[in-house]
């Protein structure tokens, strides 16, 4: 099963900040390369690391991996929302999009990353902003990227012209923020914990700042923190260490470092003098109760603590947030975690109720289980399984660099990358005592915001204690181990095929396999589960309920057994049912994997499915679909299903019909356990089961999978016959539905299209399709809604058909402010037609080839994905050289094929519209 502690864990390692979507940018004189190009100097390695300096106080990380078939390049500026002043909230973030503006010497930044296929972002938080690209490997593309960094670091264009387009498509992000509940509480929340720091400011700013902030404040903003003495450039995976380091020195070497120091914020929040409290109320969602508590900076010493204290309250099924709580089903979902930044911050302790929760009850409940007034005393049972997921979770970063740099960014704003080791060295020794101390000294009332005033007896404050300087505290710091490398295989069919094996096993499981040496060991593995036919199937209640109890323990284990048993065993174990079977996922290690697979053996075979854990997920999917009743997505829905529902011509009870959410709660309530018990006797087996495993393979791999599941049969259940889908014509139509109380309204335009994956048709349309909407900022939707109009945050398009059967569908979706739904409609159709008459041109044909292609190649990169596809390949009877062949056929399209099924099948006329939002009467 996937744990979310241990995301917890790693994601904890980073303050909340917002992230931003990769943008155009702004009109600011380049600093004059007066520096002679020096090679940065190494400084230390430390865990695989290695880090250097250049004279001009740029920071470089290098995490060189050689068995990686991809790069990432990685810049991070100690600049966030917590160094804005009045007035200019925002304007951190506001900056991140402007710099995908361009500079200039570099005008066309996002058509130049997609040239090149590199897969890039920016983010932006209290502490600090980042941007970051992925790549294929390819010595070029990183040196085009390190040129670019270098030249928008001091050269960036940061125009008016494009500061008023930008800030429609940020205001329309800040919207889409304000229509979700849990964000609008904790920023409320927050904002009322801190009386002056800056992290009590939204990382995107209000809307007034948005609008109107002066550029002249933006291009300053800029010229002051954009230098090298205040980045870090970090490179993970494959490249070649001399060659980027001379690059480096080449490029950032004679960037000059400006005279002027830099400013640092001074602000200091003083002690909370009592508790704090705030409420929101808004149209949907369901109710929240969210308290912080203010903790020192993450480099205090108390911070591992704290971490620990988070988990021991909030793992399932051990944690006392958990029993108390989630167990008795008084709340759908509790948690506890989080930690200060570069300053003092926060860490919360959460509830989400049902609708019918006594609020008083729970409240009073979730604050004496924070504060230690009705918590038991943890034991080392607990704190053990603690660090086990703690030890776990790092070694799972350090097989990834790309994603490890991710965390590294983080904690740089803090002062030095190496805090990620000295936190995971510090985590295994934090005592029961340790974890006493904090919550004692941090978890009171008088250091609480709630939401609601309280007046109190005494006033109580907690003063919040210095953190050391960064030599004492990482004085004693060792560095971790490393992890076993992996080779380096080219990830293109014909080599991929070189590595498979395909055999049935006497039982009749297909066994495919592709033994590859990966990073830590890592092996994947995917089990495919089929069964009976769709019409007696889809009759049954509770086909998917199946899975969601698989980890609610087992004959051989108890819930908790079996977690602490994949905690061990460095595993993870997820199973997805539904009415015509079911994909188990488990990854391990090599030495780890046959032991793990023991364990899914008895969870899928001798499962306890029982009653409280029934209804506790049942009740949980009821609230959840209660909630939902007031969002656009649900809203649009409702009011689109009963035109595709005649159209097709089905009514409740057949597989195709669309049901309210009305009568998914009322098939939700007529579901037994009873139910979910026979529909497991009757069918569950491996009757007929594909297995695909990635990684290293260990011996013995087949005679242990036949000897667990060889003889799980049941030869009287019906055997599985696939559903083959076939299209239906839905005529044209325009649906509005109303979301009070939204910021930000949906639209969605669709056609359904007699079509199959693997129709001649398919390879032109889906490049046609890339190009129009699914190309991400390079698409010309997107260039024009967004960059140009300025009307959304997000817009693209999709293209969707199966390999069985005749049911295709093409989409466009986007959001933006309600008072805009019509010119968005508008446009989007005049995008259609220019696309019909004027049709692809050859450069937009080549770089959309090179798009998916490149895509394609990284997804086969990733064990995971690999595993899947195995699974897919195995399941439709194909080899990697029909995969092969799927990659010709889209190289070989022409302009005029691209064209042509672009005209054959995408009609304006024929759209299916629908739109949600708090529109406003005529």
């Amino acid at each position: 099963m996937n744990f979310p502690c241990i995301g917890l864990l790693l994601s904890c390692l980073l303050t909340a900040g917002l992230v931003g979507a990769p943008t155009p940018a702004a009109a600011v004189s380049p600093a004059k390369a007066t520096v002679v190009a020096t090679a940065p100097a190494l400084v230390r390695e430390l865990g695989g690391i290695e880090e250097y300096r250049l004279p001009n106080g740029l920071q470089v990380l290098l995490f060189p991996d050689s068995t990686q078939t991809t790069t990432t390049v990685n810049i991070t500026y100690r600049v966030g929302s917590r160094h804005e002043a009045p007035g200019e909230y925002g304007m951190a973030h506001l900056l991140e999009h402007m710099l995908f503006m361009g500079t200039q010497r570099q005008r066309d930044i996002k058509g130049a990353m997609a040239r090149l296929a590199v897969r890039y972002n920016g983010t932006t938080t209290v502490d600090r902003t980042n941007y970051f690209a992925s790549f294929n490997a390819n010595a070029d593309t990183l040196a085009f990227l390190l040129d670019l960094e270098a030249d928008r670091m001091v050269g960036s264009l940061v125009a008016k012209a494009d500061l008023d387009k930008e800030m429609t498509v940020v205001r329309n992000e800040f919207e889409r923020g304000e229509d979700q509940p849990f964000a609008v509480l904790r920023q409320r929340v927050n904002a009322a914990a801190f009386a002056w720091h800056p992290y009590g400011h939204a990382t995107i700013g209000p809307r007034s700042d948005i609008e109107n902030v002066p550029i002249e404040k933006l291009q300053a903003f800029y010229k002051r923190y954009y230098r090298p003495d205040n980045a870090t450039l970090l490179i993970a995976g494959q490249f070649d260490k001399a060659a980027t380091l001379a690059l480096i020195g080449q490029r950032f070497g004679a960037l000059r470092r400006p005279e002027a120091p830099l400013p640092q914020p001074y602000t200091v929040e003083p002690a909370q003098d009592g508790e704090r409290t705030v409420t929101v109320r808004r149209v949907g969602g369901q109710p929240i109760l969210l308290a912080n508590y203010h903790v020192p900076a993450v480099t205090h010493p108390d911070t591992p603590a704290l971490i620990v204290y988070g988990l021991l309250m909030s793992l399932q099924p051990s944690g006392q947030l958990y029993k108390q709580l989630v167990e008795p089903k008084l709340a759908v979902a509790a948690g506890l975690g989080g930690m200060g930044g570069v300053d003092p911050g926060t860490a919360s302790v959460y509830v989400l109720l049902p609708p019918d929760a006594d609020l008083a009850k729970v409240e009073a409940q979730l604050l004496d289980l924070a504060e230690g007034r009705s918590a038991r005393p943890f034991d080392d049972s607990e704190l053990a399984r603690v660090r086990d997921i703690a030890v776990n979770g790092y070694r799972q970063q350090m097989k990834n660099p790309e994603a490890l740099i991710q965390q590294i960014s983080g904690l740089i704003a803090a002062g030095d990358w190496r805090l990620l080791f000295q936190l995971m060295e510090d985590i295994p020794k934090v005592t029961l005592a340790d974890v006493e101390r904090v919550r004692a000294a941090y978890f009171k009332p008088a250091n609480r915001t709630l939401g609601r005033y309280l007046p109190a007896a005494a006033v109580e404050r907690v003063e919040i204690p210095v953190a050391p300087t960064l030599d004492q505290r990482l004085a004693d710091l060792k560095g971790p181990p490393k992890v076993e490398e992996g080779e380096l295989l080219e990830p293109v069919p014909p080599v991929l095929e070189t590595r498979m094996r395909r055999t049935v096993l006497p039982s009749g499981i297909q066994l495919h396999t592709l033994n590859k040496r990966t990073r830590g060991n890592t092996v994947v593995l995917q089990m495919q589960l089929r069964w009976g036919e769709r019409a007696a199937t889809f009759a049954r209640h509770g086909t998917g309920m199946v899975g969601q109890l698989m980890d609610e323990g087992s004959a051989g284990f108890s819930k908790q057994q079996l977690q602490d048993a994949l905690i061990k065993l460095r595993a993870n174990l997820s199973v997805a049912s539904h009415d015509q079977g079911a994909t188990v996922y488990l990854s391990a290690e090599r030495d780890t994997l046959l032991p793990a697979l023991l364990v899914a053996a008895d969870a899928l075979r001798r499962p306890l499915l029982p009653q409280d854990a029934f209804d506790r997920n049942l009740k949980a999917a009821i609230a959840s679909l209660d909630a939902s009743r007031q969002e656009p997505s649900v809203l649009r829905l409702a009011a689109t299903r009963g035109h595709y529902n005649k159209a097709r011509g089905v009514s409740l009870g057949d597989p195709d019909y669309t049901m309210s959410v009305d009568e998914r709660i009322a098939e939700l309530k007529a579901t037994t356990l009873d139910d979910v018990k026979r529909f497991y006797a009757d069918y569950w087996s491996a009757d007929d089961a594909i297995v695909s495993v990635v990684g290293q393979l260990p011996d013995g791999l087949a005679a242990e999978i036949e000897r667990l599941f060889g003889d799980w049969k049941k030869p009287t259940a019906p055997r599985f016959v696939r559903h083959i889908p076939r299209h239906v014509d839905v005529p044209p139509a325009r649906f509005e539905a109303i979301a009070r109380d939204k910021a930000n309204a949906i639209v969605r335009l669709n056609v359904p299209l007699p079509l199959n994956g693997e129709d001649a048709d398919y390879p032109a349309l889906e490049l046609a399709v890339h190009i129009f909407g699914g190309g991400g900022l390079e698409s010309r939707l997107s260039e024009r809604v967004r960059q140009k109009e300025g009307l959304t945050y997000g817009i693209g398009a999709s293209l969707e058909a199966s390999h069985w059967g005749t049911v295709g569908s093409f989409s466009i979706q986007g959001s933006y402010a309600p008072d805009k739904r019509d010119r968005v409609i508008a446009v989007v159709q005049e995008e259609v037609a220019r696309m019909s008459a004027e049709g692809v041109t050859a450069a937009e044909l080549a770089r959309a080839k090179k798009d998916i292609l490149e895509g394609r190649r990284q997804g086969r990169a990733d064990t995971s994905t690999l595993a899947g596809s195995i699974g897919g390949m195995a399941d439709r009877g194909e080899t990697w050289s029909a995969v092969q062949q799927r990659d010709d056929a889209l190289s070989a399209v022409t302009v005029e094929q691209a064209n042509a099924a672009w005209r054959k099948y995408i009609k304006g006329e024929n759209f299916i519209i629908s739109t949600a939002g708090d529109f406003k009467a005529p």
